[in-house]
């Protein structure tokens, strides 16, 4: 156990000297530096989601080694590599390459590693989206690439193609974040994969959407896709009503992350360039904050066998089974002094010059709040369960501790 521990913390700190050496002093919420070359991008968008394919990557993969298979992290860590490439990578060919090849991986652990009944009509949903939208991007990009001269990103000025082409890569992007009403996929997927899969698919998958817009067509969100932006604020408040009725826990999550998705979407609206950094700060938050709770699902469903709400309060067996339940509940609702707090103050305050935005925060912050409080409540609330803490659970409780430092105390750093 030491040596597993001692393991843990040299990560942890390994990893923030490699993020202060590369980036020079730290990371700034404005003042991250850009580095460009012929095939890599490095700015705030770079780091901060890097982190969090490191930190769900390494953090899983290293705590919950035991319950994994050789081959399943094996593929798992193709997924992250490509996804952290794909991440800093400046070239639109190579982008959809690892863009794609990211989420292959993932495709065939549904089919594989699901014990569920359903696990085939979940994988061919998830195929569908990732397959049918694959050679209109590939084509897109080409015939971008072609207009604009170049096939770097930061050489594109968005000025040589119709503004349509632009919209119709960005409805690509917004299929796989997944937007309304391209979201049916999403709770069908996460009900029928295994706890690790949708650990990465709520964690960085969902995040890869937006990374493709923000680096093909950021300049579509100074106004003109206002109508559609209503339309997915709209259907978040929805996605909280939703969530409140569902008893499956994956699935409860899942509504909730389709909510959520749509802060760094509204981000990129309200935000001026000094502080576009926020919105990629809240997907980092989001990120560590859903895998935490994904996590502590997978726990439980290890010592009750089941994802129901009303039956996984059985699972409560002891104060830290209790912790991990309070401090995943409270990520989830962006309780201070979490990542995302900080980062819905902000934009908050970026806002206040549109009533339309005004009145999507005072229901969002409500429900996105209520949701997961009365659900804590129920289950700490009538406990019959004893302490009984299995030494099987100290990898789960080495994960859920370094996720929830990080998103309680990561503001600190970052």
């Amino acid at each position: 156990m030491y040596n597993f521990f001692s393991f843990s913390v040299f990560l942890v700190v390994g990893s923030l000297c490699l993020a202060s050496l590369f980036f020079s002093g730290g990371a700034a919420l404005s003042s991250l530096p850009v580095i460009t070359s012929n095939l890599f991008l490095f700015d705030s968008l770079s780091f901060y989601l890097v982190i969090l394919v490191l930190f769900l990557g390494l953090y899983s993969m290293i705590c919950l080694n035991y319950s994994l298979s050789f081959s399943t992290c094996f593929f798992l860590f193709l997924s992250l590599f490509f996804s952290a490439v794909c991440f800093c990578v400046n070239h639109s060919i190579l982008f959809w390459c690892f863009y794609e090849l990211s989420m292959l991986p993932l495709l065939y652990l549904i089919f594989r590693d699901s014990p569920y009944s359903e696990r085939f009509i979940a994988g061919w949903y998830f195929a569908g989206y990732l397959l049918i939208t694959s050679l209109p991007l590939i084509l897109v990009l080409f015939y971008l690439s072609s207009l604009e001269g170049s096939f770097y990103f930061n050489q594109w000025s968005g000025g040589y193609a119709a503004v349509f082409i632009y919209i119709v890569l960005a409805f690509i992007f917004f299929t796989k974040v997944p937007l309304s009403p391209f979201h049916t996929w999403l709770p069908i997927v996460h009900a029928e994969a295994t706890s690790i899969v949708s650990i990465f698919l709520s964690g960085y998958i969902m995040k890869l959407g937006l990374l493709g817009v923000y680096r093909c067509s950021p300049f579509l969100f100074n106004g003109g896709f206002v109508t559609y932006l209503f339309f997915c604020c709209f259907f978040s408040v929805f996605f909280l009503i939703v969530a409140s009725k569902e008893l499956d826990g994956k699935r409860w999550l899942a509504f909730l992350s389709l909510s959520h998705i749509v802060v760094p979407f509204l981000g990129l609206f309200v935000c001026s360039w000094e502080s576009v950094s926020l919105t990629f700060l809240f997907c980092l938050g989001h990120g560590l904050s859903a895998g935490l709770v994904f996590g502590f699902l997978w726990f439980f469903y290890n010592n009750t066998n089941t994802r129901n709400w009303l039956l996984l309060k059985s699972g409560v067996s002891g104060k830290l089974p209790m912790l991990v339940i309070v401090f995943g509940m409270l990520s989830l609702c962006s309780f201070p002094p979490t990542l995302q707090f900080f980062c819905e103050v902000n934009l908050l305050v970026e806002s206040l010059t549109s009533y339309i935005f005004i009145a999507f925060w005072s229901f969002y912050l409500f429900f996105g709040g209520l949701v997961p409080l009365v659900l804590c409540g129920h289950l700490l609330i009538r406990n019959e369960c004893v302490e009984n803490v299995l030494s099987a659970s100290r990898s789960f409780l080495y994960f859920f501790f370094f996720l929830g430092l990080w998103c309680y105390l990561g503001i600190v750093v970052l």
